[in-house]
């Protein structure tokens, strides 16, 4: 063990190793802060997380598994069969499912599409809710709560 150790050049050699492995690890995590600083909600994953994410990014129904750490309640997207990268609705982790008024793209660089499902998502609920609105009056209370989104129902907004 101690012939091993005490070789000629090792300790230079492994200086060399740990300095080029300092700056990997320094390149990697400016191009992770790249990313993060283009989609904030990558703050909240790891970097473990995130490199997977940006890994699998092009590929929606592999990076789907991703998206209860990046929003919350979120569980999964329903793609459209035939358009595998178009996500028609979303469901929640309590199993809820809200389509979405119109299909939303998960083509592109992967946090130029999760920004999409985010405005989408915003989208929608603002759509829900006109809708929600309009029905409260023409609709029995019973029939209402059953048709609309849960968020929908218990925004502050509608007077029940």
């Amino acid at each position: 063990m101690v012939v091993c150790t005490n070789r000629e050049g090792l300790y230079e050699a492994l200086e060399s190793i740990q300095d080029r492995l300092s700056l990997c690890e320094k390149a990697l995590a400016e191009y992770l802060e790249t990313k993060r600083l283009a989609f904030p909600r990558f703050y909240f994953v790891s970097s473990a997380d995130l490199l997977d994410i940006l890994s699998i990014g092009n590929e929606p129904e592999k990076a789907i598994k991703h998206l209860s750490k990046l929003f919350d309640s979120l569980a999964k997207l329903k793609l459209d069969e035939e358009k595998p990268k178009t996500a028609l609705g979303m469901q929640a982790k309590d199993g809820e499912n809200v389509a979405f008024p119109s299909p939303c793209d998960l083509s592109g660089q992967v946090e130029v599409w999760l920004q999409r499902v985010l405005n989408t998502q915003i989208n929608t609920v603002l759509y829900w809710l006109a809708e929600a609105v309009q029905a409260y009056e023409e609709k029995s209370r019973e029939q209402w709560i059953m048709e609309f989104p849960g968020q929908v129902k218990q925004n502050n907004t509608i007077q029940l």
